[in-house]
């Protein structure tokens, strides 16, 4: 059966408080279902993209992450010791099948390979002995290096993922926040803000345009917690780079997440 009626009882019908609906998936497939909305001006839907109740390791679509670390001078001492605690984690459990590549960045910036490489055991020590050599000096030069990150060539049998570490000390947030946003179904993007005094706004907003989830690394001992916290959301995608048509009639005010 895959369909379900609800109903509310008369005296519920116009309640002051939500009604919650709890449900688990039981199929072995991707699914979708649609939700409309008749309104005397104009209808609403509602268009959700469930993944199977398990997933096997054959369905999950090959991965690709580009970390954007700031290595400018105020993440100098502990920030900058916290984020590299976390960047060991993520770098250090990427699957061989993964690509992956680093943009750090201060007063300027530069990949550490033209385009992402495997995450072989060699790739995998460069990278984070590259990171292990930042010291924290220069400006916070966060812009180029974002821009830099969007213009990298993809794969598009990749879920690809960009994850930005900084403590978010920047004059730029409404320009970040529109690049990232202009820049939506290439990739999502995820935020961490790094060390005591971090910038929330700039990190949330990062993560709130780029459809990905703001994390805070107020010290080294939480690098671990919180990395698997992102790779547990992102370690089995199954759809990448969908895209909606619409077929005899016009939509607008789309909202993608």
């Amino acid at each position: 059966n895959r369909e379900v009626r609800v109903v509310l009882p008369a005296d519920a019908a116009h309640a002051d408080r939500d009604v919650v609906i709890d449900y688990t998936l039981a199929g072995r497939a991707i699914d979708a279902g649609l939700l409309v909305h008749e309104g005397a001006d104009a209808n609403y839907f509602l268009l959700l993209a469930q993944p199977p109740a398990r997933v096997q390791a054959a369905e999950v679509v090959p991965r690709e992450y580009v970390f954007i670390v700031d290595v400018s001078g105020s993440m100098h001492g502990f920030p900058l010791a916290a984020a590299k605690a976390l960047l060991r984690e993520l770098i250090g459990r990427l699957k061989p099948t993964d690509t992956f590549n680093v943009i750090p960045f201060a007063g300027g910036h530069a990949a550490l390979h033209p385009a992402s490489v495997p995450a072989s055991g060699e790739n995998v020590e460069r990278a984070i002995r590259f990171l292990d050599g930042q010291n924290g000096s220069g400006g916070t030069e966060l812009l180029p290096a974002l821009r830099t990150a969007l213009a990298m060539p993809a794969d598009d049998g990749r879920a690809r993922s960009f994850v930005v570490v900084t403590d978010g000390y920047v004059t730029i947030e409404k320009e970040a926040f529109e690049l990232v946003r202009a820049s939506l179904g290439k990739a999502n993007l995820f935020a961490f803000g790094i060390g005591s005094s971090v910038n929330r706004f700039l990190i949330e907003g990062l993560a709130r345009a780029g459809r990905g989830e703001p994390f805070f690394v107020l010290n080294a001992q939480q690098a671990e917690a919180e990395a698997a916290r992102l790779r547990a959301m992102i370690e089995q995608p199954v759809l990448t780079r969908m895209r909606l048509k619409f077929d005899g009639f016009d939509a607008y005010d789309l909202d993608v997440p």
